[in-house]
This record gives C-alpha cells, sequence and structure tokens, in this order.
C-alpha cells in the first residue's frame, strides 16, 4: 500500500496552505511534518532543490516549487480541465487568485495586523475581478464551466482570509462571490478541508518560528 503524500512546512498557513487546499480538493489525504527549530531546516536544506519550503513528497518523489507542487496535485484531481480554451482560463483565473492571495501573505510578517485595514481596496480590486469572471461564466457557482477546478481552488484561499480579517459583509457588493462560496464551500472535500484541515491566521508563535527557523 503506497504511503500518503507528506507536506514539509510550517504549522502554519504561508505558501504552504493552498498545498492543503487543493491536496483534500483532489480528495487525496495526506500527512504533515512541521518544522519548528533551525536545525530541523538545516537538515534537510540539502534535499530540498533550491532550499525552499514548502515540499511535498508524493509519488515515491520529492517536489519543491509551491506551484509546481499544486499543478502536480491539480492533474491527479482533474482539476485543470480537459481542452483548450478551458484549460488556460483556468491558469489565467488560478494565477489571478495569486495575486489575490498576495495581499495576505505577509500579515504578522511585514505588514501589522492592526494595519490589515488598509488592505481593503486591494481586496476590493480583486473581488471584483473575479465576480466579474464568474458572471461571465455563466453565474454558474463555478469560474470555469460547471464544475470545480483550479481556478475555485485558487480563489477560495484569499476569500476565506477575506472572511477572516473583514467577515463575510465584505462579500456583500459582490453577488457572483457569494453564491461562488457557498457552492464550493458546500462540497464534501473543500467543507472537509474548512472545518478539518485549513490552518488558522497568523499568530505571534508561527510568525517566530518561520523567523527562527529561515533567518530572516
Amino acid at each position: 500500500m503506497a504511503s500518503k503524500p507528506e507536506l514539509v512546512y510550517f504549522d502554519g498557513r504561508g505558501r504552504g496552505e493552498i498545498v492543503r487546499l487543493v491536496l483534500a480538493a483532489a480528495g487525496i489525504e495526506f500527512t504533515e511534518t512541521h518544522l519548528h527549530a533551525r536545525e530541523e531546516y538545516l537538515a534537510i536544506k540539502d534535499e530540498l532543490l533550491f532550499g525552499q519550503l514548502p515540499s511535498l513528497k508524493i509519488d515515491g518523489q520529492s517536489f519543491v516549487q509551491t506551484q509546481a507542487i499544486v499543478r502536480h496535485v491539480a492533474r491527479k484531481g482533474k482539476l485543470l480541465g480537459d481542452k483548450e480554451p478551458e484549460m488556460t482560463k483556468i491558469d489565467v483565473l488560478y494565477e489571478g487568485s495569486r495575486d489575490f492571495f498576495m495581499v495576505f501573505l505577509h500579515i504578522g510578517f511585514t505588514i501589522e495586523e492592526s494595519k490589515v485595514a488598509d488592505l481593503k481596496p486591494s481586496v476590493d480590486k480583486y473581488l471584483s475581478c473575479f465576480n466579474r469572471a464568474l458572471k461571465e461564466n455563466g453565474s454558474t457557482g463555478y469560474h470555469v464551466g460547471s464544475h470545480l477546478t483550479l481556478a475555485d481552488v485558487g480563489v477560495l484561499e484569499p476569500v476565506l482570509a477575506t472572511i477572516d480579517y473583514f467577515g463575510e459583509e465584505a462579500l456583500k457588493d459582490y453577488p457572483e462571490i457569494q453564491k461562488y462560496f457557498k457552492t464550493v464551500s458546500s462540497l464534501e472535500t473543500i467543507s472537509k478541508y474548512i472545518k478539518e484541515i485549513r490552518k488558522p491566521k497568523n499568530d505571534a508563535k508561527y510568525v517566530a518560528t518561520v523567523r527562527e527557523v529561515l533567518q530572516f
């Protein structure tokens, strides 16, 4: 029996959260190894091409580079579409979701939580963009076609962060986003991810651990 994939990262969101999310969306159970000390990172650094985290051990191999990992898992989960132009639309929207995600990535590091309100204009910019994309897709509740794709998975991460920091009322002017969120969060795999797998907001302990381990 093949072993479960193993995600090596910190016990927090960061760049590892999208890997957790896409694994969950693909219906793939996995384990996690969390780094807590500089020595633990140094012990595996030479095994990591580019010396970067997260890494995912899957299919007998160990991969780094978050987006390469995500697409590998998405292919396994059939989340990338099966024909053009659908595949490219999924890619476009997924890449846009990564720009949206970057709004929240540095909270607790270079952005103090007390300054999060300053991020609202950027959040609204992306909510408006994805609201438009959903409408142009025929208001199906999905970004491309009428089933879950990597585009939906990617957008979910910053939408959940938006709710974390600004509440669900932040979505009130974006009816397509509201429909999408209701549709996707009701899926069994995504519901389980939200309730059981997703990490909490960055806290002081997580930030301190990352700084200690990576020395920045």
